[in-house]
């Protein structure tokens, strides 16, 4: 079993748990590093259970015992990113061993792997169940930070074309996501954030929790802070040959989504994205190319500029 997997299960159970077994089921979700380097009876006591408890916690998740909850643990512990400047070695590594062409390959064969990922029947159960609580929503409050932003803009850019309840929201100047101030049950939160998560998205997310909004995650882990903070997680690996995580399934499964918003959305989608086109036609938005190209340098002189840089062998041989 995956700790993604593990994970899920256990927030599945998680409020049927009996007491002490939760408070075991508590720590193990939050001290994942612990489970899988420390014993048994040291967990217990961090966590403030007698050591059958750990037990008797994973034999309520239909394992044999807590070795197999240690086993899954390690073995994710094993496969967990490398840092970024390791990763930087491994890409010019491999730019020596296979070439520019053989790096392109991978990166590509890498992300169709990731989109086949989303793609899967559970996965695409997960993105229409998401799709159906946003066009229920009150509003759609959309989070990212660094690299995961763009994603967020795209899903509250094209959402935007036929639906004014998206909130975009962003941190700049400091001044911290003002636009959540009245967010309460109702409302859904669409998160983006990998692992190392932002500390400013996991702190944003848990204040959306607690003022009872409903938290969709777009992450790479059930396990991480956002994937243990969401009500729903629609995974998305960020796994890439280069040093730097991919976003791109993210884009996959943002714009997937609004393509649900959109068949499932009761008003006229049509008719609104005509309107919202014509207008940002009107604004003069978009490029026509009946419109005259700016003034930039005239092709003579610049064809002059070219002959003057470039020696005439003719002429230098004749002087």
């Amino acid at each position: 079993m995956k700790r993604s997997d593990f994970v899920a299960r256990v927030k599945q159970h998680f409020d049927e748990l009996p007491g002490q077994i939760r408070v075991a089921a508590g720590y193990v979700l939050d001290h994942p590093e612990d489970v899988a380097l420390l014993s048994m009876r040291e967990q217990a006591r961090r966590a403030g259970v007698p050591p059958a408890t750990m037990t008797r916690f994973a034999q309520q998740l239909g394992l044999t015992g807590f070795d197999e909850v240690r086993a899954i643990h390690a073995a994710a512990l094993r496969e967990a990113p490398v840092a970024y400047g390791g990763r930087a070695e491994n890409l010019l590594r491999r730019h020596r061993e296979v070439g520019d062409a053989g790096i392109a390959t991978e990166m590509l064969a890498r992300l169709s792997g990731h989109l086949t990922e989303v793609a899967l029947p559970s996965r695409v159960e997960k993105l229409v169940e998401a799709a159906r609580a946003m066009v229920a929503a009150r509003r759609i409050y959309c989070l990212g930070h660094r690299s995961s932003f763009p994603a967020a803009f795209q899903f509250n850019y094209l959402l935007s074309f036929f639906d004014d309840r998206s909130v975009l929201l962003d941190a700049t100047g400091g001044v911290g996501h003002p636009g959540m101030l009245d967010s309460g049950p109702g409302d859904v939160l669409l998160v983006i954030c990998y692992t190392p998560a932002a500390r400013h998205v996991v702190e944003a997310t848990a204040f959306a929790r607690r003022q009872g909004v409903r938290v969709v995650a777009i992450t790479d882990s059930e396990a991480n802070a956002i994937g243990r903070l969401a009500h729903l997680t629609l995974l998305a690996s960020s796994q890439s040959p280069s040093f730097f995580d991919t976003v791109t399934p993210a884009f996959a499964v943002c714009e997937t989504l609004v393509a649900l918003i959109a068949g499932l959305h009761p008003g006229d989608v049509a008719a609104s994205v005509a309107r919202t086109e014509e207008k940002l036609w009107e604004l003069g938005v978009w490029w026509r190319e009946e419109d005259a190209l700016p003034a930039g340098p005239s092709a003579s002189r610049g064809d002059e500029a070219a002959s003057q840089a470039v020696p005439d062998p003719a002429r230098a041989e004749a002087e």
